[in-house]
């Protein structure tokens, strides 16, 4: 006999009376907090002091409501916040030993963007739940009856702590799909991984919830509890907030009531979170802040789906040392708010879910929209002549350098590749790309100098088979061909001449296309759109004897639409004006906000002779009206960047901060203008294919289909 089982015995009971103290303790710790409480709540300086915390929170709701009226009444002012533009320098605060400070993002080793893993989705809501304390799981399983449909669940379970819950899991949930984490940022580092494999793609709304235990909290447990039945308060409830994401295009995030919280809770993070928005770049207003705290919400896949773009994984989070502020988890938690915000999304309490959805009962409709398309890239004599045999501006876009550190050149496509136009499956990839995700049209080019046509191989192919589903509608590009490609006068090519009967040979060569069914028709007649009217010679008779012919020829007549003058072009002649149906607006040209950052570009390229602009400023800074001059309906338009190094090299300019984030914020604000507008509205995007000028829709390395995605998010369900 030995005397281990004694040994244990004893051993056990020494711990259970440790344990008991310590349930002793933390009894003692509840009851002096009430006891504090209570006394705070009853003393006369409370009753003293309520007015004036009445007041207090009567400001706050008044600033926010300044906050959100220019918004609300079609105006938003310019953007003067430069936060987030560039990854934070010089300052020393308690995270500057943060990995995520030390690892800032470098454009020369971004891995190309994965494609979205799309497993089988079977509903149309997904719920992320992360367990770290297995035994509060318990808490959260009951709450998921209340869900009101079938749902996707995901389950995270950290290694070493919580693979106690897998059978169980499997057993009580089948339809759960499981994953094994490490350790490594709490509930966000799980979330960036799902993130990253594309899991989030493809529903109406995600619930995230986690096993919240929050030690170093007196009412940690009654906070869990709060924050659960806040995002899963009762079935009614709950279908409330899912149909509201799905109606309002406006809403992003949905936390429980009372967890939206605002600047005065910072800490330690604010540095972090600066560091989080240099990652795509996007600028943010810090006396802006607003998040769900807790990180317990409802969100819009588009919020979340976004976390992928950071490109962040394990290395990027500090081990795990009971950290109450400064880390990079703490940070996204923080950060998921301020990219709502950044994407032109509204966060909500659950209170005020009920009015919202009444009002939004009825889906906002959503304008057609139109992206400019550039048929450039294929071989061609003209090019071959000019500079060298094979030439496009693939060539240029290649061979692109950076101007001053964190500019992202060179602008490399994604899944399409260095496509050669000459091959019809091209643009059958495209079309379907474009149908995918609420893309109506694309607006080719259309360069034609009196009977010479350049670049049309790809709109014979397009009118040679029926089969490639484009709507498509051209635009006559009708300047100078010059060398910096910049229609000016300098260093001419090809010259643009109105030789008599010009009009009508232009208007035989447009025919076959006007006849094609897939051609884009408004208003009932095909849309013909003329990039500088006031460069054409005798442009009103021209126009007036293409609509004749159209009419005669069984069309209907033509839709003409001429694009807004640029700050270099000539302007609309009045005239002119009287044979148009509208303009469009045709960004960076005119009407955006200008707010050069040239002097907050770290490490400037010597002899750079053009500008660097915030492209927040102008998004914020975009005119959206609807009355161009002579009284034309003017169409909105927008761009998803801009960046001509590829083209101008030291003499670019370049709008430092172009993202899938802020165009999104601007696609919206257009969106809404367009249909305010009237019938038929149109939104222009500037463009499809320009990657030597840094504007395109189309997938590229660096951020996938996000462009696209953010087009898809704007104006689904939208469509009358």
């Amino acid at each position: 006999m030995t005397d281990e089982p004694d040994d244990l015995l004893e051993a056990l009971r020494d711990e259970n009376d440790e344990l008991r103290a310590r349930i002793a303790e933390l009894e003692a710790s509840r009851e002096e907090y009430r006891r504090q409480m209570t006394e705070v709540l009853t003393s006369a300086s409370w009753r003293v002091t309520a007015p004036l915390r009445g007041l207090v929170g009567k400001g706050r709701l008044a600033k926010r409501r300044v906050r959100e009226l220019p918004r609300k009444v079609g105006r938003t002012p310019t953007r003067t916040s430069t936060t987030g533009l560039f990854a934070p320098r010089g300052r020393l605060l308690e995270t500057a030993d943060s990995p995520l400070l030390a690892l800032p993002l470098d454009w020369a080793e971004v891995a190309p963007h994965p494609a979205p893993l799309l497993e089988p989705r079977r509903n149309r809501i997904l719920v992320v739940a992360h367990v770290y304390y297995p035994e509060v799981w318990p808490d959260i399983e009951d709450r998921l009856s209340r869900l009101p449909e079938a749902y996707d669940l995901i389950v995270t379970l950290v290694r070493g702590k919580a693979e106690s819950l897998e059978n169980e899991l499997k057993r009580r949930l089948p339809h759960a799909r499981i994953h094994h984490v490490e350790n490594h940022g709490r509930d966000f580092g799980p979330l960036i991984d799902l993130a990253n494999r594309g899991l989030l793609h493809g529903y109406d709304a995600v619930l995230k919830v986690h096993t919240k235990r929050s030690p170093h909290r007196v009412d940690g447990d009654a906070w869990r509890i709060t924050l659960l039945d806040g995002v899963l308060p009762d079935p009614d409830a709950v279908r409330r907030i899912v149909d509201l994401l799905r109606k309002d295009r406006d809403v992003g995030l949905v936390a429980p009531t009372g967890h939206l919280k605002g600047a005065e809770t910072w800490g330690s993070d604010q540095q972090l979170v600066e560091a989080l928005a240099a990652r795509f770049p996007f600028a943010f207003d810090p006396d802006a802040l607003l998040y769900a705290a807790g990180s317990m919400f409802w969100a819009r896949p588009w919020v979340l789906e976004r976390l992928a773009d950071l490109q962040l994984d394990a290395r990027h989070f500090a081990p795990e040392a009971d950290h109450l502020d400064g880390s990079t988890a703490h940070a996204l938690e923080r950060f998921v708010g301020v990219l709502t915000t950044a994407s032109g999304l509204e966060q909500v309490e659950v209170a005020d879910v009920a009015s919202r959805l009444h009002k939004a009962r009825r889906v906002k409709p959503a304008p057609r929209v139109l992206a400019f398309y550039l048929p450039q890239y294929h071989q061609t004599a003209e090019n071959d002549g000019w500079w060298g045999e094979g030439f496009t501006d693939w060539v240029n876009v290649e061979k692109a350098r950076p101007l001053y550190d964190g500019h992202r050149q060179p602008i490399k496509p994604g899944e399409l590749g260095y496509y050669d136009l000459a091959d019809p499956s091209v643009m059958r990839a495209q079309a379907a790309l474009a149908r995918e995700h609420g893309v109506d049209g694309l607006v080719m080019y259309h360069y034609w100098f009196d009977g010479r046509p350049v670049l049309d191989t790809p709109l014979k192919n397009l009118l040679a088979d029926p089969s490639i589903d484009l709507p498509f509608a051209l635009c006559w590009a009708n300047e100078n061909w010059t060398r910096r490609w910049d229609g000016l006068d300098s260093e001419v090519l090809i010259g643009q001449s109105y030789a008599d009967g010009w009009a009508d040979r232009f208007y035989d060569d447009l025919l076959p296309a006007l006849r094609d069914p897939r051609y884009l028709r408004v208003e009932g007649k095909p849309l013909l759109i003329v990039y500088r009217p006031g460069h054409v010679k005798g442009a009103r008779a021209a126009i007036a004897r293409w609509k004749a012919r159209a009419a005669q020829d069984g069309l209907g007549g033509l839709h003409v639409l001429a694009v807004t003058p640029s700050r270099d072009f000539e302007a609309l002649p009045a005239d002119v004006a009287g044979v148009l149906d509208g303009l469009v607006r045709f960004p960076p040209g005119n009407g955006i906000g200008l707010q050069s950052v040239l002097g907050l570009a770290p490490d400037v390229e010597a002899g750079l002779t053009g500008d660097v602009y915030s492209y927040d400023t102008a998004v914020d800074g975009a005119d959206l009206s609807t009355t161009g001059v002579h009284g034309l309906r003017l169409h909105p338009g927008v761009m998803p960047g801009w960046d001509n190094t590829a083209r101008r090299g030291t003499d670019a300019y370049v709008f430092h901060g172009g993202n899938p984030v802020s165009f999104r914020r601007w696609l919206a604000r257009a969106a809404d203008a367009a249909v305010a507008g009237g019938p038929d509205p149109l939104l222009f995007v500037n463009a499809w294919n320009e990657w030597a000028e840094g504007a395109h829709l189309e997938p590229d390395a660096r951020f996938g289909r996000a462009n696209l995605e953010a087009v898809q998010d704007v104006v689904r369900g939208g469509r009358r």
